[in-house]
């Protein structure tokens, strides 16, 4: 007979003895997917009759919808109580409306002209403003996502995937958002002296993007060593950082993204596909596991 975890163990007998127990993560996931069900149908519903609504009036329903979304957590905020985690989210979805809205608008009226990319900036700093007035993670999240879109387009073309992948530019500016985002953390931090209001947010975006500037650089060869020596440092950092505060994300970020960017560098040395570079790339994959595995054994250890 195998054993049960603790938590698996508690969940059990709670259903045994029909004793309450959390479906939060339950009820969130289901938020979530939600919200993007609704956004996907906007997508849709402007697919299919834009030519009989119109630009002008879509802009302007857009922009009601987003508003009456907001309602229920300007109202929450207005007598100083939490509000729920439905208002959450449909703080959320307004907040993606009004990127929609106003993504929409650019697309029909060319107010920036060849310097389209600046309404994402724009997005950016509105999203920061409602993130730090209705105290909301998931809206700076959108925030910190507009930013890093700005850092990706304003200075070229290039894209994360395909043969773009490996241009050197890309890496900087994925490398600078990085730097901004830890700047803009730093702030926060010094002027709301005893909290870390957004630090979560901050650092997960923050060590996303580093690595991909990394895994940019690793792709190029002309910047190959760099970026190997870079992926290195910042797999140490994320993996300290990790062990340190028992958030396991980070390390899986540290060992992860170091298996991702060697097994890269591999298939630009060893042409694949082949025997030897699958079997090369193989051997990174399996020795990355059994690391992740003894890191998360000793990280549950130390913090049990």
């Amino acid at each position: 007979m195998g054993f049960l975890d603790e938590g698996t163990a508690v969940e059990s007998i709670a259903l045994e003895r029909r004793i309450v127990f959390s479906v939060f993560e339950e009820l969130r996931a289901a938020l979530y997917a939600s919200v993007a069900l609704v956004i996907t149908g906007v997508g849709i519903l402007v697919k299919e009759h834009l030519d009989r609504i119109g630009p002008l009036t879509f802009v302007f329903v857009l922009a009601l919808a987003a508003t009456a979304c907001y309602m229920p957590a300007l109202h929450a905020r207005s007598r100083g109580i939490a509000r729920s985690t439905a208002a959450e989210y449909l703080l959320l979805l307004g907040a993606l409306l009004v990127s929609a809205d106003l993504g929409y608008a650019e697309l029909q009226y060319r107010w920036f002209g060849a310097n389209w990319s600046r309404h994402l900036l724009i997005l950016a700093t509105l999203h920061g403003f409602t993130a730090y007035a209705l105290y909301s993670r998931l809206v700076l999240s959108l925030a910190l996502t507009s930013l890093a879109a700005w850092f990706g387009i304003e200075g070229g073309s290039a894209i994360m995937m395909g043969s773009h992948f490996a241009t050197p530019g890309l890496g900087s500016r994925a490398v600078l958002c990085a730097a901004v985002m830890l700047m803009w953390r730093a702030i926060d931090e010094h002027v709301h002296t005893g909290g870390a209001r957004f630090r979560e947010v901050f650092d997960h975006f923050a060590a996303n993007l580093a690595f991909w500037g990394a895994l940019s650089w690793c792709s190029d060869e002309s910047r190959r060593v760099v970026g190997i020596l870079v992926l290195l440092t910042l797999a140490w950092a994320a993996v300290r950082t990790g062990m340190r505060s028992g958030r396991e994300l980070f390390v899986v970020y540290g060992v992860g993204y170091t298996a991702l960017g060697l097994s890269i560098v591999v298939g630009q040395i060893v042409a694949l596909p082949s025997v030897s570079g699958a079997a090369a790339v193989l051997v990174i994959v399996l020795i990355a596991a059994a690391v992740l595995r003894h890191l998360h054994d000793q990280l549950k250890d130390e913090h049990r």
